[in-house]
């Protein structure tokens, strides 16, 4: 490993306390494949490709990682991620997939075109290309390059992390000489609970077992049970955009040591009274959902302590203190009353639904055994794939703004620094409502036993925003409390906050 290391080309960008954190990081706890993840930093592979391409489109990427986790992990800023159950059963079922490919499509490994793919030289300017495909195969004539994924729920959808990966390998493929047909990206379409089964058993399993398990795979071809091919479309246009933007973030950001930041925002110029305007119902609307965060929790946890006293009281059709709040019992569980029907001698039959369900694994189960075939395309609804029309359009240069739906999309940023500044109106709603309730309890408008009747109000606290259009003012130091004679309420302006961005 520490050869490798030394030879990396951007070996004089990397700061020496990165350099050993990611070393002692590896040491401990990716010891087992130390030399691979070295070598991943000599340039970018396939999975990280998709994050490249979509960083230079401009476009918001949200697949295996960012472009800027990318550009950080070949910097040794950020260390590999740990090993999840996710990535364990991709590693842990791909031979189990391939099997049952090359035995449901009648493939065979292209094993010349593998030994040249894994031994061609670089080419001069492109050395940052690297990664190895897992396949190449010879399909009906064809040769074709395939990648295994084995999801935890199947989809007949290409996710483009993965049509790029495929690309970047079919790039790499034709720099080192080799014609590839076609790609095929190919799923093993398994129930979740048999894949983690079989991703903490496989290793246990010997070559004929496992087999024999391939051949069952490929030969129960169902839903289910079944290896899935799914052709991918070679685009020249898009193994070029690969290799120009490869090429730029290689140069301009891993060899000088630049960390780029996606999405860096101008500030949207309006005119000042409409920026105020925008500015305070944004304001109004961070308050309004940070005073519903507070009430939530109070209703959760009054109803926490209302199940707590009641829980040994026979309260069913029982008059409560107030009538408002509803206090009944939960539903009765469906699957406890069946089963408990059943074990006193209840039969099925007579348990069954009105109406009735088909079960499709079934159905397909009974057309096969009559001969007939499961896979035919007027057995399936045909459904269109609106994320497959946006990439039609996209590629035809069709600007797809105008087929937004009406309206906008408002909702509470999650970055980690915006999270903070909304913990402040949290603390302030939380200040606020809290004052409310405890000045509302019954415990504070007389015994507890006495419901009568008080036409008196009650003060309430609610904070508001000054109106004068000037933005500033809207995020004025002041904790001075304003009464107003004629409305009898105390106004409190707003407490000094975080300005806008």
């Amino acid at each position: 490993m520490q050869n490798i290391l030394s030879n990396l080309p951007q070996l004089s960008v990397i700061q020496q306390a990165d350099a050993e954190r990611w070393i002692d990081g590896i040491t401990r706890h990716h010891s087992s494949r130390a030399e691979w993840h070295a070598k991943r930093l000599m340039g970018i592979g396939g999975s990280e490709m998709g994050a490249v391409v979509s960083f230079y489109r401009g476009e918001r990427h949200s697949g295996f990682q960012s472009v800027k986790e990318v550009v950080e992990g070949k910097l040794m800023i950020r260390l590999p991620q740990y090993e999840n159950f996710h990535m364990r059963r991709g590693n842990a079922l791909e031979d189990l997939a391939d099997a049952a490919y090359l035995k449901r499509y009648g493939a065979v490994v292209d094993h010349e075109a593998t030994a040249i793919f894994r031994a061609a030289r670089k080419a001069a300017g492109y050395e940052f290309l690297v990664g190895n495909t897992d396949k190449i195969v010879i399909k009906n004539g064809k040769r074709i390059l395939v990648d295994y994924k084995v999801p935890n729920v199947f989809s007949d959808s290409i996710d483009f992390d993965y049509e790029v990966q495929l690309h970047h390998y079919a790039t790499m493929a034709r720099i080192a000489g080799i014609r590839i047909d076609g790609l095929e990206l190919v799923k093993l379409d398994l129930p979740p609970q048999m894949t983690e089964h079989l991703t903490r058993s496989i290793d246990g399993l010997d070559a004929v077992r496992l087999g024999q398990l391939a051949a069952s795979i490929a030969n129960m071809d169902i839903p289910g049970c079944r290896i899935v091919a799914l052709p991918v479309e070679l685009k020249s246009s898009l193994q070029a955009e690969l290799l120009a933007a490869g090429k730029d973030l290689w140069n301009d950001f891993v060899l000088k040591g630049v960390v780029p930041i996606p999405f860096q925002k101008s500030k949207l110029e309006l005119d000042k009274k409409v920026e105020f305007e925008v500015a305070k119902y944004q304001q109004q609307y961070l308050m309004a959902k940070s005073g519903i965060s507070h009430l939530e929790t109070v209703f959760k946890k009054a109803q926490v302590q209302i199940e707590s006293l009641l829980k040994d009281v026979d309260y069913e059709g029982k008059a409560l203190p107030l009538s408002v709040v509803k206090v009944q019992p939960n539903k009765l569980d469906d699957s406890k009353v069946i089963t408990e029907a059943l074990a006193l001698g209840a039969k099925e039959d007579d348990l069954l639904k009105e109406t009735r369900d088909y079960s499709v694994q079934a159905l397909l189960e009974e057309i096969q055994k009559m001969g007939g075939q499961v896979d035919l395309d007027h057995l399936f609804d045909r459904t269109l794939d609106a994320g497959k029309a946006s990439t039609f359009l996209r590629e035809k240069g069709v600007d797809l703004s105008a087929f937004r739906k009406d309206g906008m999309s408002i909702a509470l940023s999650t970055k980690k620094e915006d999270k903070q500044f909304g913990e402040v109106y949290r603390n302030a709603a939380a200040d606020r409502f809290g004052a409310w309730i405890e000045e509302s309890l019954i415990s504070n408008q007389g015994e507890a036993s006495e419901f009568a009747e008080d036409d008196s109000s009650v003060e309430t606290y609610m904070p508001i925003g000054v109106t004068t259009g000037h933005l500033h003012e809207a995020f004025a130091s002041t904790e001075e409390v304003v009464v107003d004679e004629n409305e009898k309420t105390q106004k409190l302006p707003m407490r000094a906050l975080p300005g806008l961005r």
